[in-house]
């Protein structure tokens, strides 16, 4: 997505941005896409450019919170660098598209894909994790995603009620957090398999696609499917931005989401299309 001739400078851990991509300035699409999505959108805007002729395409993949939020202030903070543009269009979840509409922000919002949790541990499984209830044990270090920011955040509280009642969730919000054992992540997308493969934590919760993903990279992760009644499942929308400066670009990229190939890019990636 970005331009050949650009210069290129990234320093490892401190100054780099995996979730801003694409040349913003020349761009005849931006968008705003839930972080999760981060493994499908260069296949998706490939495809989506080759068969449409809309692009190039600027996008983010930031969790939905922060979209969301960066739509209604209009800018983006990150570091020191500040980026400031209309998007023409956002995906999230349904319930967040639809607070938008009722702001005045977006249009109606299209469904195109789900998903369902799963647990990362360690390679081995070492501490012998085995349901959710093993998340409350002493020592076991666990990685809850942002309830604020990130939608998999409330669906992982949600799963833990669904298996241990109320007791389990405030033990792992609770007494397990205050004890550094339960860490709230920020960007889970990118933060829990590398915090697992670092051993700063032994499970996290992600989308089961996150899972796949990383065995696809070799990361030195294991995914442990839960039980059907805790797997919790989440859908993706998306909305056109009103007053888009692409409208027809952003038209056309939710009827390319909708529309065979873009569901067979999400199930290559083993979303639910």
């Amino acid at each position: 997505m970005c331009a050949r001739d650009a210069t290129e400078f990234s320093a490892e851990p401190f100054d780099q941005s995996l979730d801003l991509c694409g040349d913003l300035v020349g761009a005849g699409l931006r968008a705003l896409f839930a972080g999760n999505q981060f493994m499908v959108l260069p296949d998706l805007f490939r495809a989506f450019s080759a068969a449409s002729g809309h692009g190039p395409v600027f996008y983010e993949t930031l969790p939905p919170g922060v979209v969301a939020g960066q739509l209604r202030s209009g800018a983006l903070r990150v570091g020191a660098l500040e980026v400031r543009f209309t998007p023409d269009l956002i995906a999230s979840s349904p319930a967040a598209l639809a607070a938008l509409r009722e702001e005045g922000l977006v249009g109606d919002a299209t469904t195109y894909a789900s998903n369902v949790l799963t647990l990362l541990v360690a390679p081995g499984n070492p501490l012998r994790i085995e349901r959710l209830a093993d998340l409350a044990r002493p020592g076991v270090r666990f990685a809850l995603p942002n309830p604020v920011t990130e939608g998999i955040g409330r669906l992982a509280l949600a799963a833990l009620e669904d298996e241990g009642g109320a007791a389990l969730r405030e033990t792992i919000e609770g007494p397990k957090r205050d004890a550094g054992e339960t860490v709230v992540t920020s960007i889970h997308h990118r933060q829990s398999p590398v915090w697992l493969a670092e051993g700063r934590i032994d499970a996290a919760v992600v989308w089961e696609t996150e899972a796949l993903h990383a065995a696809t990279a070799h990361q030195p992760v294991e995914a442990l499917p839960l039980e059907p009644l805790t797997r919790q499942r989440g859908e993706y929308a998306a909305a056109v931005v009103h007053d888009a400066p692409h409208p027809e670009a952003a038209a056309a990229l939710v009827e390319f989401l909708t529309g065979e190939q873009g569901r067979r890019i999400y199930r290559d990636h083993g979303f639910q299309a």
